[in-house]
């Protein structure tokens, strides 16, 4: 009777859990087998992994030994259109943004290294216009222990972004005649640098940037012609520099020519000075340490349900860096953060089901089917956020998130089939449409995966694993190439996964996928 109880409350409790369609954070990698198969983990999930995936999984199978303990690690970046490359530029060029703020600031005439900074640095900002431009960081690692249709497990889920905030307002180098000078001289240059003269002329006219660039140095000259020959002989006169460095920086003017034209075509509506440039950077970071208590159930044949007790302790941080004027690097900013943090306590409770249509029909059906659903943190938990710090920067400050950070309910399903015995084949796909923290950037996860067992012995097999895995929420976020292989042998197990992405970015000149993501199990089978 209590038994069946149980049973009829797990049921209602699940079916009221599916009501709201609230936002959540972005579902994570957890467990090398399901990063491997593209994080398709909510139909196929067993074993001490099921916890996460879907607590259903926890219902013993009378075929599989699934009594053990797991523990596994894992990590993701990604990241949204040029962030990582802006950022890192800006952050590296810090010191000649400051002596070109010095120079607007005291009135100076423009040195090559000022022209070069003005371009260079303009493209950098480009790159970090829009909502959606920023980088997520995500990690896991726990250990798990499932004993028949129980398991207790403790893990650490962190998730942490950074943000630009472009600052396009102050962005004039010459406001009121008090700023960026030039010498006046639009005379032809001599001819060792006219070569240079002319493209960066072309790149201007190109672009259609003439009129904006008077604007924005604050300058009168009739024609591109005048602008560039003044540039030169500016750059000549001004500092002793060579004729290799005012060569190197009228070509880096060119080359970021088109990269700058969005924030260059800003400034008609720009009002203050490029010293006083607030563009900055803002990190967002949580860790959340979980200690769960889970159940499992067949609750009629073919239909498992199962549910997830947690005590989760949540810190938070936030911080920020004036990213034009201090030297600092995108994980220092996330280490910043973490001097500044804040930790409370919540429960959270997560449901799951899983259909097998063969067992449930009572009859073989062709591929085996079956479909799964997990809603994660029904309550929405909530944990408080830092309180902001003084010594940081006014912008920063008034950039800071007050709000409590809240772990929404999340709802994902998924489905698998068995084409023939060594072969799975799964798909989860989320169903809400979920939060991260990067403003303007949601997930909703489709995630496509498949597993050969090449030896599919009861002591002995090593699975292979390929995956795909795309946000169906965001096009600005890359999609993932997943990969992995594990080797079981007798009680013991160990699997390895990877994830790239196929888009790409530049950092010190190495062409680098803007996404990556890497994972590893060990576990105990008894």
């Amino acid at each position: 009777m209590l038994k069946q109880t149980i049973r009829s409350l797990m049921i209602a409790a699940f079916v009221a859990a599916l009501i709201p369609a609230a936002q959540a954070q972005s579902w994570q990698f957890v467990g090398a087998r399901a990063m491997g198969m593209g994080g398709a983990g909510v139909a196929t999930a067993y074993g001490p992994d099921a916890q996460y995936w879907n607590p259903a999984g926890l219902a013993q199978d009378d075929d599989l030994n699934e009594t053990g303990l797991l523990i596994s690690a894992g990590a993701d970046l990604q990241a949204a259109k040029d962030v990582l490359e802006g950022v890192r530029d800006l952050t590296d060029m810090s010191k000649q943004y400051n002596r070109l703020a010095d120079a607007i600031k005291n009135s100076d005439m423009a040195s090559a290294e000022n022209i070069s900074t003005i371009f260079k640095g303009l493209n950098d900002i480009s790159k970090l216009i829009g909502t959606n431009a920023g980088a997520l960081v995500n990690a896991n690692g726990g250990l798990g222990l499932k004993f028949k249709n129980f398991a207790i497990s403790a893990r650490a889920i962190g998730t942490g972004a950074v943000a630009p905030v472009v600052d396009t307002k102050n962005i004039l180098f010459n406001p009121g005649g008090s700023g960026l000078q030039f010498s006046n001289n639009t005379s032809t240059p001599p001819s060792a640098y006219q070569s240079a003269a002319q493209a960066l002329q072309k790149a201007i006219d190109d672009n259609g940037l003439f009129a904006s660039l008077n604007t924005l140095l604050g300058t009168s000259y009739a024609n591109s012609t005048e602008m560039v020959n003044d540039f030169v002989n500016t750059a000549i006169t001004v500092g002793g520099a060579s004729e290799k460095d005012i060569l190197k920086a009228l070509n880096t003017a060119s080359s970021n020519m088109g990269g700058a034209s969005d924030v260059i075509k800003q400034a008609a509506t720009a009002t203050g000075s490029y010293k006083d440039n607030e563009t900055l950077a803002m990190a967002d970071a949580a860790t959340f340490g979980e200690a769960a208590l889970g159940y499992g159930t067949r609750v009629l044949p073919g239909l498992k349900l199962g549910a997830n007790v947690k005590v989760i302790t949540g810190y938070t941080a936030q911080s920020g860096v004036m990213i034009l004027s201090d030297d600092k690097k995108i994980k220092d900013i996330l280490d910043k953060a973490y001097d500044n943090k804040k930790n409370s306590t919540n429960l959270g409770v997560d449901l799951g089901a899983i259909v097998n249509f063969s067992e449930l029909l009572d009859k073989e059906i062709f591929l085996n089917p079956q479909v799964g659903l997990t809603a994660k943190n029904i309550n929405g938990p909530k944990f408080d956020r830092p309180d902001v710090d003084a010594s940081l920067p006014l912008a920063v400050r008034k950039r800071w998130n007050t709000n409590k950070y809240e772990l929404k309910p999340q709802v994902r399903a998924g489905a698998s089939i068995n084409p023939i015995k060594n072969i799975t084949v799964a798909a989860d796909m989320d169903v809400t449409e979920n939060d991260t923290l990067l403003s303007g950037i949601d997930s909703r996860q489709l995630a496509l995966g498949m597993e050969i067992n090449l030896f599919n012995r009861p002591k002995f097999h090593i699975p292979l694993r390929v995956g795909y895995n795309t946000n169906l929420a965001e096009s600005d976020i890359s999609d993932f190439i997943t990969a992995g292989i594990g080797l079981n042998m007798m009680h013991f197990y160990i699997e390895l996964a990877g994830a790239m992405s196929t888009d790409t970015t530049k950092i010190d000149d190495r062409t680098v996928p803007n996404s990556a993501a890497a994972s590893l199990s060990i576990g105990f089978l008894f």
